[in-house]
């Protein structure tokens, strides 16, 4: 797996090689009133050590750095699956979120509509109930009084006929004549004769 162009190589080697002249230049610089061949020798020392470096680098560490960068390639590949799927997740949750509120707000106006014509029910039961009764007492009341009526009706008979009884009592003893006791002693000893 070569994903690495020989040109990005390139690249970096030549990157190394301008940074490596600015740090060393000043060193070099310094060297240069020594004499004229001093710079020549310094200058071919830096490509050379740059060529060193760079075949090193390439040789050696260009299968460490690549087998990293394959990690990190494959690590953000990982953690990119995983963090779709936790979004995929919480899509789905979401998603079953809403369906399971609108449901409930479907199932909350039906028993709200049931828990309403249930009250409506219990209601005409209270009032149906509360004429029956009403009728019941209405009746029993009724009874009540017809009976006290009677009631009143055969006291007030038995007042009247004791009434009466006291007063003929009291009237009769002067009204009844000897002629009358005889009159009824005989009625009464003919009518147990007839029998």
């Amino acid at each position: 797996m070569n994903w690495i162009p020989r040109s990005f190589l390139l690249f970096c080697c030549v990157i190394a090689v301008g940074i490596g002249l600015h740090v060393l230049a000043p060193k070099a610089f310094a060297a240069e009133e020594a004499g004229g061949w001093r710079s020549t020798f310094d200058l071919v020392m830096r490509w050379l050590n740059f060529a060193i470096l760079t075949f090193i680098i390439v040789k050696y560490a260009k299968t460490p750095i690549k087998n990293f960068l394959d990690e990190k390639k494959e690590e953000i590949a990982r953690q990119l699956n995983k963090i779709e799927q936790e979004k995929e997740t919480a899509e789905q949750q979401i998603r079953e979120t809403r369906t399971a509120l609108e449901e409930s707000k479907v199932r909350f106006a039906d028993l709200k509509q049931r828990i309403v014509e249930d009250g409506e029910k219990k209601k005409q039961e209270l009032i149906e109930d509360a004429r029956q009764e009403s009728k019941i007492l209405l009746e029993s009341a009724r009874k009540k009084i017809d009976h006290r009526f009677i009631e009143a009706k055969k006291d007030f008979k038995l007042e009247l006929a004791e009434m009466a009884i006291s007063l003929a009592v009291e009237r009769l003893p002067k009204e009844i004549t000897e002629k009358d006791r005889q009159k009824w002693i005989d009625d009464f000893i003919a009518s147990v004769t007839a029998k």
